[in-house]
Parts: structure tokens; C-alpha cells; sequence
């Protein structure tokens, strides 16, 4: 990609934690008013070429299949995909991978301060000959979408304040540990290091699904209660995130009310949504299924509540995520991606559709 003319381009310096990054991941477009509208307005110049290829080592994600992941650029985008194989099983691990790259993108323009948006490819991808694209990415510079400048370490607000919750520790949105070159180099495992205490568990799944500040559904909504992951138009009920401590299950909590049908209609009809951002977990029941997760006392459960390839992305975007706030935690961990039997089991205990764990 080739800058064109314009104001000088202004490289953030690699100073941002990787929590700060989290809490200030945000879709970019043209065109979308004032700043403080908290959401990137791009401008249009490409970044350099160095910002590119950094976004593009990025995109070597760590990996559970041995798959072919692609990517190409085409009329100033860059798309992301997959070859497609003949086996089902393995592309489904191919969509959720590629969700981890699409996530990748995401966090390596925001921390190098420059804008992105997802450009729609359909639910399940499209089919370009032998390839599966699953995004298209345009990338460019932006100008700064919150009053501090591209980042931020603000709660979600004002119209929908953030209520803390009953069970879990506030998440830190700042650090000291540096995103580069951490999001660089990420692992599915670390065998070495400390156990998960309860304040790890609470940032980690703050990284998977937390509230953020930045604006959702700008042209309709307005509100500013995005989350750590990118959306599919802003949709909230793609996937669910579960917790499994010492036997027991619990549901992760984002928004104080459900996102049920009358929740939608009240967001459709009257541009007003019942409830508030949080940050909490909910009891469910007691659960024996420590052998579906490998031997592990404590795990962080992703499930998608809807057979589509963007349910599998979202469940990469929380991976790509969890991954790299574990970079600041220090701690041990595995990640696994459910067989065919292993999510029939977890569905007898109510834990349906279960796509992939993170094992602490």
C-alpha cells in the first residue's frame, strides 16, 4: 500500500499496554462526525508500508490445525481467509483461526494507532474460487477517536453507566506490560509460570468479552458500551462465555438485563436498551466434565449460540484476545478445541455448543 498525499504520518510509539489496547479496540469509517463520538473517523492516506507488514506478522496467530490460512489485498483491502478443505471438522477450526487473524488485524491497528473495519463477506464467508474469505479489512490512518487521544482507560458511559459487579474483581484497563512484541508471538500454551488467581480470571474474561467506551451501532444507537471484540453489526448474542471453577459452572455476565426479544424490540423501536454494562459471573449448577477439559480444575468455556462461520470468528476473536492478555498475567494455561463427542457431553450438562476452552 502506497501513502498517499496528506498530513505527515505520525507512528504511535510501541508504549501502550496490551490492556489499554484491549479497552480501546474500535471500528473505523468515513465520514462518522466528531471524535468524541468514540468511534474512528478514517482518513484518506494509507499508512506506510512498515505498518502493513507489522499487521501482517501479526497474522501468524498460534495454531490448532495444519490448515492453510491466506491472505491477499485487492482493491485497497486486505482480505482474510482460508483454503478450504473437504473436511467439516477442520473447517470449522479453519473459521475460528481465522477469526483469530481478523482479531490480529484489530489490535495491531489500534495499538499502532491506525483505523480498521471489518467490510461483510457474508455469515459464512464467500467462496473465491478454492479460498474461503471470511473478511476484508480496510486500513488506514484515522484520527484520534476518544477526547485522550487513540487510547483510552475509560469505563463505558454516560448514557449507560458501568455497574460493577457482584462476583468479579474491576478489570484493569491499563498495564505494564507493552503490546509489542507480545501480540507478535502469541502461544495456545505456557507451561511455565503461576496459577490463575481469581483477579486473573476476571481479567481474562474481560479480554474474551468485556464492556468498553467505544461506540456501538454509531448511526443508530449511539451508545458507548462496545466490547473488546468486534460485533457483527452490533449484535450481542453470537456467543456465550462460560467459567468452570472447582466444579462449578458459572455464565459470564456483560449487561445487566438479557438480550432478549423484548430487549431487541425496545432497541429497534424506541433506539433505547434495557440494562447496563457490567462485569460479573452467574451461577448455573454443579458439573463433573473434568475430563472434557483435559484434567483442569478452572476454564474459560467459549460457545457459539448460532450454527454460522461468524459465531466461529467471534470464538477466535476471544482466543486472540485471552492470548494476549496472559502475556501480562504470567500465568500457566492450555487451550482446546472441542471434538464432536467432547460437545455432545457438554451439551448433557448445559453447556451447549461448546467450541473451544482456555485451561488454567
Amino acid at each position: 500500500m502506497q501513502r498517499k498525499h496528506g498530513r505527515p504520518f505520525k507512528m504511535t510509539r510501541d508504549t501502550v499496554s496490551i490492556e489499554k489496547v484491549l479497552n480501546s479496540r474500535c471500528s473505523s469509517q468515513f465520514d462518522v462526525g466528531p471524535r468524541k463520538s468514540h468511534w474512528g473517523t478514517l482518513l484518506n492516506q494509507h499508512p506506510p508500508k512498515n505498518i502493513i507488514n507489522r499487521v501482517l506478522r501479526c497474522c501468524n496467530i498460534p495454531r490448532f490445525s495444519s490448515g492453510k490460512l491466506v491472505h491477499w489485498f485487492k482493491n485497497g483491502y486486505l482480505f482474510l481467509g482460508f483454503e478450504k478443505p473437504n473436511d467439516p471438522y477442520k473447517e470449522r477450526v479453519l473459521h475460528i483461526e481465522s477469526g483469530m487473524q481478523q482479531e490480529a488485524v484489530y489490535l495491531a491497528c489500534t495499538a499502532q494507532g491506525v483505523g480498521t473495519c471489518i467490510h461483510n463477506q457474508g455469515i459464512n464467508g464467500t467462496e473465491y474460487g478454492e479460498k474461503i474469505a471470511t473478511a476484508r479489512h480496510l486500513i488506514m490512518e484515522t484520527a484520534e477517536p476518544y477526547e485522550s487521544g487513540k487510547f483510552t482507560t475509560k469505563t463505558p458511559g454516560p448514557e449507560k453507566p458501568f455497574r460493577a459487579g457482584k462476583n468479579l474483581s474491576e478489570p484493569s484497563r491499563n498495564g505494564d506490560v507493552k503490546w509489542l512484541p507480545q501480540l507478535e508471538h502469541l502461544a495456545s500454551f505456557k507451561k511455565s509460570g503461576s496459577s490463575a488467581t481469581k483477579r486473573d480470571i476476571s481479567q481474562l474474561l474481560w479480554a474474551a468479552k468485556g464492556r468498553t467506551p467505544h461506540c456501538i451501532r454509531m448511526h443508530v444507537w449511539n451508545l458507548m458500551w462496545g466490547l473488546t471484540i468486534p460485533t457483527w453489526g452490533g449484535g450481542q448474542d453470537c456467543t456465550s462465555v462460560y467459567l468452570v471453577k472447582d466444579g462449578k459452572l458459572f455464565r459470564y455476565i456483560n449487561w445487566t438485563k438479557e438480550f432478549s426479544l423484548l430487549n431487541r424490540l425496545f432497541r429497534e423501536k424506541f433506539k433505547w436498551t434495557r440494562g447496563n454494562p457490567t462485569h460479573d459471573i452467574h451461577f448455573i449448577r454443579t458439573v463433573n466434565i473434568s475430563a472434557q477439559l483435559d484434567g483442569a480444575d478452572t476454564a474459560i468455556i467459549l460457545c457459539q449460540n448460532e450454527k454460522s462461520g461468524r459465531a466461529l470468528w467471534e470464538v477466535g476473536y476471544m482466543l486472540e484476545n485471552m492470548f494476549l492478555q496472559v502475556k501480562s498475567l504470567g500465568i500457566s494455561y492450555k487451550s482446546k478445541i472441542f471434538k464432536t463427542e467432547e460437545v455432545l457431553q457438554l451439551a448433557e450438562v448445559g453447556v451447549t455448543k461448546a467450541v473451544a476452552a482456555v485451561l488454567l
